[in-house]
């Protein structure tokens, strides 16, 4: 029984969409909801025309999608980004930990008491002295030979200098008197009597 009916409202819409074919005219939205409700129209439910409101509801679905689709990108990109600022930040709070005990360690150094600071700089500066005295101490006679060696040198290799300056330009700047240059004419001497 179920069946006849079944195929008794099948025959009778599909003549009404054979006769909407003749005219022009599509199923109406109320027609498509009663094939589409029932066992057999289920399975043809996807070649029926859809409504308007389906159709608008499908685009807006899909632009939903793409949109869910980049904001996703948007916000991976975004994480990305604030996981690498986290890093940043730990190496930061590390160097600041690192530098806050040296700063820590400088304070303790400079609650000192002055009087003991002066102490021990006062120590320090005396013994510097003394290792700077030892060291030209030590090296004393042998600065003062080399000093010597280097004063006899320059005093002989001067005096050996000045004496070959003076033989060599000597006779060249005193030219001698009794002869004769050759741009000067010779005179005779008066005969002695």
């Amino acid at each position: 029984m179920y069946s006849n009916s079944l195929v008794s409202l099948i025959s009778s819409e599909a003549t009404k969409q054979l006769s909407k074919l003749i005219t022009g005219k599509l199923l109406t939205e109320t027609q498509i909801k009663s094939i589409s409700k029932h066992l057999v129209g289920q399975y043809f439910v996807d070649w029926l025309p859809t409504s308007q409101k389906e159709v608008e509801a499908e685009q807006r679905i899909s632009f939903a999608k793409t949109h869910i689709t980049e904001a996703a990108k948007i916000i991976t990109s975004l994480q990305d980004d604030l996981e690498k600022q986290v890093k940043q930040l730990d190496l930061l709070a590390k160097e600041i930990d690192e530098k806050k005990q040296t700063a820590e360690r400088y304070a303790v150094l400079t609650k000192i008491n002055q009087d003991d600071f002066a102490a021990i700089r006062a120590e320090l500066e005396e013994a510097l002295r003394n290792q700077l005295r030892a060291e030209a101490e030590e090296g004393k006679g042998i600065r003062r030979a080399v000093s010597f060696g280097y004063w006899v040198i320059t005093l002989i290799l001067g005096a050996a200098l000045g004496a070959w300056f003076q033989i060599q330009l000597e006779p060249k700047l005193q030219a001698p008197v009794s002869q004769p240059t050759s741009n000067q004419p010779t005179q005779k001497q008066p005969a002695s009597k």
